[in-house]
């Protein structure tokens, strides 16, 4: 495996390759970031460079993926605490082939404090051949004890021409390749997910369909919109990005003139027609809505009143400021 299977992420593949160059590996290392989007690929690489891992060999036996089944535990993604306590004693065994030791812990923010609070001796004393790798989505739920003594590395989510190009280079067709990687919201594995997944393609139809309608005026179909959002909250991260790839072509069609190679490259004719009826300024204004109630709706904003908010926000840029008044 080579970092050439880690796609994107160039600022976090010269953060872990200068701290093997310069030998300044840490003892503990927090990767977050979203489902899908690299992280355990990047640890397994941060592994083997670690341990001088070399080329072909598939498993290195000081390279240690932290399990119930791997600690003879029962199953299931959250560690118990007696899988915590066997990789402790663990630790404490020196290396087989290498100078160096590295734990992978996948889905750590999924432990429970008081297995959590079982690894804070070895962050607190950790051996000096030891690394721990704590794989999260949301670092926040770590405890701060275990948040303060580890080196955050944070894993944005993915351009969408990023993830178009892995899909393409799978074989991919390309139309498919780039509406899945609009929806995939930066993951690549998230857009693998949806391969088969006829019932997303069909989510992201009804997106655009809504803001299209929108822009044909009335009451009705920003009612519409926004009972659709409400009655799908669960995709709510996968429609943000369907409306995000959709403005962004919008916008860069508005100030390229149409010289554009749009996301929805299956949607031009739709694109061009949405074009011609707002402003330039309200194509950047769509934008910068829909990033703000991404943001509000991550922090937990009131789900129902942060829906209908950004419709209304869009009616209004669409229409002009004064457009509801009107009505």
């Amino acid at each position: 495996m080579s970092w050439s299977a880690l796609w994107g992420h160039h600022t976090v593949k010269k953060t872990l390759l200068e701290a093997v160059e310069k030998a300044r590996i840490g003892h503990a290392y927090i990767f977050e970031g979203q489902a899908g989007v690299g992280k355990m690929t990047a640890a397994n690489l941060f592994a083997r460079e670690i341990v001088g891992c070399p080329e072909g060999m598939k498993e290195h036996p000081d390279i240690i993926t932290v399990t119930n089944a791997r600690f003879d535990e029962k199953g299931g993604n959250t560690l118990s605490i007696d899988t915590v306590r066997a990789m402790k004693r663990d630790v404490y065994i020196r290396p087989f082939l290498s100078e160096r030791k590295v734990y992978i812990i996948p889905d750590a923010d999924r432990m429970l404090p008081v297995a959590q609070n079982g690894l804070l001796k070895v962050f607190e004393e950790p051996p000096p051949y030891c690394t721990i790798l704590l794989l999260t989505e949301n670092a926040n739920v770590l405890l701060e004890t275990i948040r303060s003594r580890a080196v955050h590395i944070r894993f944005y989510p993915l351009e969408t021409q990023t993830v178009a190009e892995y899909l393409l280079n799978r074989g991919i067709e390309e139309k498919r390749a780039r509406v899945l990687a609009v929806m995939s919201g930066g993951s690549i594995g998230r857009a693998l997910e949806l391969l088969d997944d006829d019932a997303a393609v069909g989510l992201r139809e009804e997106v655009i369909g809504g803001i299209l309608s929108l822009s044909s005026g009335g009451n009705k179909s920003g009612y519409d919109l926004i009972k659709y959002m409400k009655r799908n909250k669960g995709e709510m991260e996968m429609i943000l990005s369907c409306l995000e790839g959709w403005f962004s072509d919008v916008l860069r069609y508005k100030t390229a003139g149409g010289q554009i190679s749009p996301v929805n490259i299956d949607k031009m004719t739709e694109i061009e027609r949405f074009s011609g009826l707002i402003t330039q300024s309200a194509a950047y204004q769509l934008c910068e809505i829909t990033v703000k109630y991404r943001q509000m709706i991550k922090q937990n904003a009131n789900f129902p009143i942060a829906v209908l908010c950004m419709v209304m926000d869009f009616e209004e840029a669409i229409h002009g400021r004064n457009y509801r008044s009107t009505i």
